[in-house]
């Protein structure tokens, strides 16, 4: 690995292009002085103060006093360990107090009375990752329509953290998907896996001649919540209306009593 690319894998650590040219420098040379690390690197001394001052706080670096000079010695980057580590636990800690806050804001009465009915659109990745997200909130079941493979939406690390945080929460979803041999392989190899959210006997079929399913379909409290795809675009849209997903449950529960639970498939 050259120096190019080792300056380009520091820079996932949060480290500037100066800082990690100035950090390899100091790896290669053992130790330098401020002017020789000016002199080397072309970087203005002003600057490379700046540099090491970063390099001193993640554990990289230290100022030493050599036969009555100062110079900078290197720390292994093994060092950034810690730094991570303690950006790990912040991340942890605000991940619970969003959690908590979201609770307490949840609860909060209305100080006005909201519109009968609300559309949001969203779009792209984030805008599905966010209808995703959203279903967490319910405290009831997600009635669901799955053309299945909800990793193309939202990305599967996404799908994994969502599907770990709807098992903390004790979301359930009772889903109905047109038995397609894609389907039913997948189903067969990850229901009961880390990144998937149903079980077997919450999933039934249906055939595409009695309803064609396409993207992702959640109905839940008096949300009705879809995500498909045209073309390469990921489009999106919530339709907040008790009147409207009281229809719409409605008719998710007489096709539940239509279709055919997946498990006399496989």
């Amino acid at each position: 690995m050259n120096d190019q690319e080792i300056t380009k894998e520091l820079r996932k650590f949060g480290l500037t292009d100066s800082q990690a040219l100035i950090y390899v420098l100091l790896v290669r040379r053992s130790s330098l002085r401020v002017h020789e690390i000016a002199a080397l690197t072309g970087i203005p001394r002003s600057s490379v103060y700046e540099s090491l001052k970063v390099l001193f706080e993640y554990g990289l670096a230290e100022e030493i006093v050599q036969n009555n000079y100062k110079v900078i010695k290197p720390y292994p980057v093994s060092s950034l360990k810690h730094n991570l580590n303690e950006k790990i636990l912040r991340i942890q800690q605000l991940t619970a107090n969003l959690d908590a806050l979201d609770r307490v804001l949840t609860d909060l009465p209305a100080v006005a009375a909201q519109p009968a009915t609300t559309v949001r659109y969203y779009k792209g990745v984030s805008g599905a990752r966010q209808l995703f997200w959203n279903t967490l909130k319910t405290r009831n079941m997600v009635y669901v329509y799955s053309e299945w493979g909800r990793g193309r939406y939202v990305g599967m690390k996404f799908y994994e953290n969502f599907v770990r945080e709807s098992r903390r929460r004790d979301i359930k979803e009772q889903v109905i998907v047109n038995p397609s041999e894609r389907v039913l392989d997948s189903i067969r190899t990850y229901t009961g896996t880390k990144i998937s959210r149903a079980n077997i006997e919450t999933l039934r079929c249906l055939r595409p001649k009695d309803i064609l399913i396409r993207g992702e379909t959640f109905i839940y409290d008096n949300v009705y919540a879809q995500a498909y795809l045209k073309g390469e675009e990921i489009n999106a849209f919530e339709i907040e209306s008790s009147q409207f997903t009281q229809t719409q449950r409605s008719i998710f529960e007489t096709l539940w009593g239509m279709a055919e639970p997946v498990s006399r498939i496989l």
